[in-house]
C-alpha cells in the first residue's frame, strides 16, 4: 500500500505548478475605461488571463464590467487591479473584438475590509467566459 501512495502523493504536489510561466503585465491605460479609487474600506481584487503560445498568435479581447461599468479590455497575459468598497459587486466577462467566441456570464463578489482576492479568467471551448478564483 505504501509503495502505491508515496508515487502518487509525490505526483499530485507537482501538477498543479506551471513550469517557466511567463509574468503577466498589467492591462495598459488604454484599455482602461474606468477607475476606482481606494476607499476606507475595501480590498483589491485582482482578474487574470493566461497568456497564449507564441506561435498560436490568437489575440482574443475580453471585457471586463464592474457593477455594469465596462472598465478593461484584457488581453492573454494580462491581469487588472481595481480596489472595490466592502459589500457585493457584480463582475461580468465578454467577449470584445477578435476571433474568438463565447458567452458573457457574471459572478457576485462580496468584498470585505482588507480580503484580497484574485480571479482568472477561463473560456472553454464553446462554453461561457467565466471567473475562477485561484485565491
Amino acid at each position: 500500500m505504501r509503495a502505491i501512495l508515496f508515487p502518487v502523493v509525490i505526483l499530485s504536489a507537482c501538477a498543479g505548478v506551471p513550469l517557466n510561466e511567463p509574468l503577466s503585465v498589467p492591462v495598459p491605460q488604454e484599455r482602461v475605461y474606468a477607475t476606482y479609487p481606494r476607499f476606507f474600506t475595501g480590498a483589491y481584487i485582482t482578474v487574470r488571463r493566461d497568456p497564449v503560445q507564441k506561435d498560436i498568435g490568437v489575440g482574443c479581447e475580453n471585457e471586463i464590467y464592474i457593477d455594469n461599468i465596462r472598465s478593461y479590455t484584457i488581453m492573454p497575459g494580462e491581469y487588472a487591479s481595481f480596489f472595490l468598497t466592502d459589500g457585493k459587486h457584480v463582475v461580468k466577462v465578454d467577449t470584445g473584438r477578435g476571433s474568438c467566441q463565447g458567452k458573457p456570464s457574471s459572478e457576485t463578489i462580496n468584498v470585505s475590509n482588507g480580503i484580497s482576492q484574485e480571479y482568472k479568467l477561463l473560456s472553454p471551448p464553446g462554453g461561457s467566459l467565466r471567473l475562477f478564483r485561484t485565491m
